[in-house]
Formats: C-alpha cells, structure tokens, sequence
C-alpha cells in the first residue's frame, strides 16, 4: 500500500490512494538527486571528489481520477484543480506539504504543485493516467511528529521525552536524548530571559550556543540552526523584535548545532544567579527517503 496526502496551507486535502483519485505510480520519494564536484589535475587519472549537495527532490504521481457519473467527474477535477492552486500552496512564510504513507511508515516534506494537470482523454467517467509533479524544495523527508525538550529549573531540570540518566548540577543541567532520523537535524532553540547567559552544548559534537550578554527579563530569543532558514531573533516583550546573530557568542557556529543520529548528550549551564532561564529544543527527525 502506498497513499500520498497533499496538504495545502489553508488545511485543504486531497489524497491520492483509491477512488476518486486512484494512485498508480509515485517517482521521486527515494534518495533525492545528487550534485556531484570533482576536479582533476592537468596530468591527473580519473578525478578527485571534492564535494556532494543533495538537490530538490521532485515527485511525480501518475493517477486516475475515477467518478459514478459525468457530473461528478467535473466536480472532482475542478474541486482538485482548487486543492493545488499556488496561492494556497506558499505565501511567503507558510508551504504546502506532501505527506507519504505506507505498510511501514509515514513520512512529510514540503512540497508545491509544479505543472497544471493534462486531462487527456476522458473514457466514460473516468480521466486514466493523470500526471503531476511536485516540488519538494528539501531532499529530506521529516518524521511526522516534532520532537521537544526543555530545561528548566522549576520542572527539575527538563520536560520528557529523554533517555535516563538525568544528571543534575547546582547550575548546570544535562542529559541523553535520541534523534532516530538517518541523518543529522537541525534544531530551533527557544530561550526565554530571564537576565542571564544561557549556554546549550552538544557534548556529542563539541558544538554550542552561547550568549554574550544577558537575555533581559521577558524577552525571547528564537535560534533555527537549519541552513535553508538560519535565522537569530529577539522577541521583546513589547511585541517588536530585532535581529539576535550579535548576541550569540561568535565562537558559536550556528549551522553546525545539530542533533547527530543517535544518541546526543546535551548540557544546559544557566549563566546566572538565578538558574530560572527556560530552554527549549525542536527538530524533525530526517531521512534520506521512504
């Protein structure tokens, strides 16, 4: 069994399993296409790799669109002509999403109708060998649900899910968790001030966030370490914000804070008097295909 569900920004479903819009073939939720740079020297065999970035991935769905009498036909292709369009698909901030489905898993990516539909030749009430395509601007595929954790002295440290042992300090926090994606996620941070230096670390890869002054009290900064959408923001607490990248210490390579696959051990020092800063971390488990 294999069911592709498009879902639009407004909420707006279509599904793409059986009748009406019969599934035959999907293309392109596999390993995505690759872009591969080599060199060679002037008098060098073969060439020399120096590079690999995955490329947007496309998906291409060949369906019927099967309905009980002519009228209905008519109907369904003008109500799925209203699922697609592009202004219901990305309005600058918002997307669409691609949600695939079988036996096994399930999984998501963002995705936006790429080609109008060709109709083809109808037979009675059915429209046979439908084709569409789809955008997917990320190679990955995401894991459906999202994945959080919090530090915070006032819950003992940290909100679940996490792996034990939870080690706990006067000031200083940290604990196990598992990312089961394929590959490394990046993570949004959400730190809410509280006049102190908060530091997070992932002990796993040496890698952190640190600030160098103090988040006022009532502010909150926002951290997407994903290189698609690297962003630093201040949210203040009179409903403005400003740019964060000069409150971040910058020995901290904002890019590189990912959760590996696997096991990533996580340490939270407070950076003040009074430990009561709370920490959060989101990401999306990610993987090559389905």
């Amino acid at each position: 069994m294999q069911k592709l569900i498009y879902q639009n920004i407004l909420g707006e479903t279509v599904t793409f399993y059986h009748a009406p819009f019969v599934l035959r073939r999907v293309q392109g939720v596999g390993l995505s296409e690759m872009h591969i740079g080599t060199t060679a020297g002037q008098e060098q065999q073969g060439e020399s790799l120096r590079s690999i970035r995955r490329e947007s991935r496309r998906v291409k769905v060949t369906l019927h669109l099967m309905a009980g009498n002519r009228q209905e036909m008519y109907r369904l292709r003008s109500e799925l002509l209203g699922c697609l369009s592009p202004e219901k698909a990305f309005d600058g901030q918002r997307r669409a999403k691609l949600i695939y489905e079988n036996d096994y898993l399930k999984r998501w990516t963002w995705a936006t109708p790429e080609h109008g539909l060709d109709w083809g030749e109808r037979k009675q009430n059915v429209l046979p060998g439908l084709t569409l395509s789809f955008l997917c601007e990320s190679p990955f595929w995401f894991g459906m649900g999202e994945k959080e954790i919090a530090f915070r002295e006032a819950d003992g440290g940290f909100i679940l899910p996490a792996r034990m042992p939870l080690r706990l300090g006067r000031k200083q926090y940290d604990q196990t968790l598992y990312n089961g994606g394929q590959i490394s996620s990046p993570v949004m941070i959400r730190m809410e001030g509280c006049g102190e230096k908060p530091k997070l670390e992932n002990l796993s890869t040496g890698r952190k966030i640190a600030l160098v002054e103090p988040l006022p009290v009532g502010d909150v900064l926002e951290v997407n370490t994903d290189p698609a959408e690297l962003r630093a923001v201040i949210l203040r607490r009179d409903g403005s914000s400003e740019n964060g990248f000069g409150l971040l210490n910058p020995e901290s390579s904002i890019s590189a804070f990912v959760l590996e696959p696997g096991e990533n051990r996580l340490k939270y020092t407070a950076g003040g008097q009074g430990s009561s800063c709370k920490v959060q971390v989101h990401w999306y488990e990610r993987f090559e295909g389905v």
